[in-house]
């Protein structure tokens, strides 16, 4: 890479990071100044909060379109310095999509059984019937979660247009793709903190709050980074990023259905422990990808 293209790239990213976090942060700054508050007294999200979350949702999307007008990077929809929103299923780049809405369940249903295989007592074969109405609903959530992910992609897409649209190639042209997905995710996973400190994902009564969570978000932003760039580079759309980062919001399980909160006990009772065991299966597949790809790219340039 030139010193040009470095300084170039360089200076794209310092604008998308300033414009993106400058619309979101101050989104989020604002609420908390307000007062209001994140959770109800019953520990489900407000309404206000969840129209926060979506809004900063998309202001990653709004920081690359904004970022690419300074620039003078222009807005093409596909093909090599664009937005990324073609989409091209040829030559087997279904097996992406696939893939994008077909893990979050593997990984989710995986996670569930890893927390019950450490803690047999929260197993609770009739505790589906105080969550869901119809005992039916907890067999077929799976799917019901991957149709509403699917449906509702389009604000996860406010996030993969700007973190892996736009984000990562100027990252893994700086550092390569194994840095790259590092540094990128730890930035993913900071822009969260605001939530976090809320308590988005985690609550607020966990050991080390709030600076576990912080830590904890990093870390899945890591792992589910890699996944999701992965997804993005070889089909070349930011399309299979926002499927399954959307299906994954869906926590789409059917054993979380006879998991029963009040008989977990010990460490895993901590959201932020609990939170790591879950996405275990998640660390060994997005670490089972990358030696993969890596292995594959040291191949082609042999």
């Amino acid at each position: 890479m030139t010193d040009t293209g470095r300084k170039n790239a360089i200076r794209s990213l310092l604008i998308y990071f300033g414009v993106t976090f400058a619309l979101s942060w101050g989104m989020f700054f604002a609420f908390i100044l307000s007062g209001r508050e994140f959770m109800d007294s019953s520990g489900n999200y407000t309404r206000i909060s969840d129209i926060l979350c979506t809004m900063g949702m998309l202001c990653p999307a709004a920081g690359a379109i904004i970022t690419r007008y300074i620039t003078k990077e222009g807005h093409k929809l596909s093909a090599e310095n664009s937005l990324m929103l073609g989409i091209d299923l040829k030559n087997k780049k279904y097996l992406f999509y696939l893939a994008a809405v077909l893990l979050p369940w593997v990984y989710t249903e995986l996670g569930s059984l890893l927390k019950i295989i450490l803690n047999p007592g929260c197993f609770d074969s009739q505790y589906f019937r105080e969550v869901a109405s119809d005992e039916r609903l907890a067999y077929i959530f799976p799917l019901m979660g991957i149709v509403s992910g699917v449906f509702f992609s389009i604000c996860a897409l406010g996030e993969e247009l700007g973190w892996r649209g736009y984000m990562m190639p100027q990252m893994i042209k700086l550092f390569g793709t194994p840095k790259a997905i590092i540094i990128g995710g730890i930035i993913w996973g900071v822009w969260h903190w605001p939530l976090t400190y809320m308590g988005h994902n985690f609550g607020t009564d966990y050991k080390g709050y709030p600076f576990a969570g912080f830590a904890a978000m990093a870390f899945l932003c890591i792992i589910e980074g890699a996944v999701l760039t992965f997804l993005t580079v070889k089909s070349g759309s930011v399309w299979p990023a926002a499927l399954m980062h959307a299906v994954g919001n869906t926590i789409p399980s059917i054993l979380q259905f006879f998991i029963n909160p009040e008989k977990v006990t010990g460490v895993m009772s901590d959201s932020v422990v609990s939170f790591y065991i879950h996405f275990i299966p998640l660390l060994i597949i997005s670490v089972g990808i990358c030696i993969i790809w890596k292995n594959f790219s040291d191949k082609a340039k042999q």
